[in-house]
């Protein structure tokens, strides 16, 4: 008989033990945030059809996706990321809902790419979406929402932001397809710039090229201009790049208003090809990769068949947060329970009794059942616990129980009903 293989498939993990008490933590508070900031639940499923991503993801997503035939002959996919899940879900059950649709997920996406540190073939994302809001508070709502969360974890963090508007107009003014379009984009985000430079000259006539170049080379101060000296290649769309043009610089001064690092980044592009206007990530000193990012994508309910709809969102990749905050103070302090230790020649239901009423006062506890103490003590310790509550025949007996600090190794005898007072006093100068 052949050995069982017990390792998980090439880029993907096990996630257990102080790793998944963290991504426990980092989920729990997100959803928490989420909530305070007036966003609703929704659940999107696993799979979808490929045509939902075919439509607006991006060649190179598309490239990257798991795709399968079911057993009825459909082409089915593992979602790469979850905007295009939401809108569909929009445009089937929450159209007539009144707007703006505010909402938040936690969901597990799938790529198949090549594996390294922070890049996984599943990896986790936390995202909030706005449907129906043109103005740009709901540009700044999900973004501060979603700074909020990196605040609530300890995660200093700073944006990098650009208007992709402005660069796909310029590269459909100069006669470039949609799929070349994406190509340009996808070198320009992998910092391939003269392959890109190189693309576009061969793509289009006359100064495409330089013109491109000096837009990936502005600073915010300078785009103003180049804009006006660009009116003429602009055209028609000229008073919308204008537009865009301006609501970068608002997104810019109300983030840097409530006292958030912003740096424009002309070459910043993302990864996803809906995208319309205002884009953004996340970044922290900690990771050269962003931890997420977000930003417009009007009218995708429109590619999908609906009505047009202006709409905005982000995700934050968890899976790289999970990896900044590792060794964080945060990941030390898990768990913060106790264990209570029922001695096997007591009545259980005494450590029940015990276990609800803790319990009921928000501390984390189990019973675990022995007739070796000293083996249980051993075993609380080994797993990360500070405190053991003893329940032995004295202590039925007096109707009180023992807890054991096992950091200082001082055992205290403590009343049945006094022991959530004392667990509420002793857990907060715990570890």
């Amino acid at each position: 008989m052949s050995r069982f293989d017990t390792k998980p498939p090439r880029g993907v993990r096990d996630i257990v033990k102080k790793d998944a008490e963290l991504y426990e933590y980092l989920i729990d508070t997100f959803k928490k945030t989420a909530r305070l900031h007036g966003f609703k639940p929704i659940i999107p499923p696993t799979i979808e059809y490929y045509s939902l991503f075919e439509a607006k993801s991006g060649v190179e997503i598309r490239k990257s996706m798991y795709v399968f035939k079911d057993k009825a002959g459909r082409t089915i996919a593992l979602r790469p990321e979850a905007t295009a899940s939401i809108v569909r879900i929009y445009l089937d059950k929450l159209r007539s809902e009144p707007k703006p649709i505010r909402l938040y997920y936690v969901t597990q996406c799938f790529r198949y790419e090549e594996p390294q540190k922070a890049r996984y073939r599943e990896f986790w994302q936390a995202g909030l979406e706005i449907i129906g809001e043109q103005g740009i508070n709901a540009d700044l709502s999900v973004a501060y929402t979603a700074s909020s969360f990196l605040e609530e974890i300890g995660l200093k963090h700073n944006y990098i932001v650009n208007n992709i508007y402005i660069l796909r107009t310029l590269l459909t003014k100069m006669g470039i397809n949609q799929d070349i379009q994406d190509h340009i984009l996808h070198l320009i985000d992998k910092n391939m710039i003269n392959e890109a430079l190189e693309l576009i000259e061969k793509s289009s006539n006359g100064s495409a090229r330089s013109i491109v170049e000096k837009l990936l080379g502005t600073s915010i101060e300078m785009l103003e201009s180049f804009i006006d000296e660009n009116r003429d290649v602009f055209g028609e769309t000229y008073s919308k790049v204008r537009f865009e043009y301006e609501r970068l610089l608002e997104f810019i001064n109300y983030l840097r208003e409530v006292g958030y690092e912003v740096r424009y980044e002309p070459k910043l592009v993302r990864g996803l090809a809906y995208y319309t206007g205002l884009i953004y990530e996340y970044k922290t000193e900690k990771l050269m990769q962003s931890i997420g990012g977000g930003g417009r994508y009007d009218g995708l309910t429109e590619i999908y068949g609906g009505v047009f709809e202006y709409s905005t969102g982000l995700a934050l990749g968890l899976d790289r947060i999970a990896l900044v905050m590792e060794n964080s103070d945060i990941t030390r302090s898990f768990p913060k329970g106790v264990v209570i230790i029922s001695l096997q020649n007591t009545p259980l239901m005494y450590s029940y009794k015990l276990l609800k009423q803790i319990v009921e006062k928000g501390f984390e506890a189990w019973v675990y059942r022995t007739g070796n103490l000293g083996k249980a003590i051993s075993l609380a310790d080994r797993l990360g616990y500070g405190l053991v509550v003893i329940v032995g025949e004295r202590e039925v007996k007096e109707n009180k129980v023992s807890v054991k600090n096992l950091r200082s190794g001082v055992q205290e005898t403590i009343a049945l009903e006094k022991i959530s007072e004392y667990l509420e006093k002793t857990m907060n100068s715990q570890n």
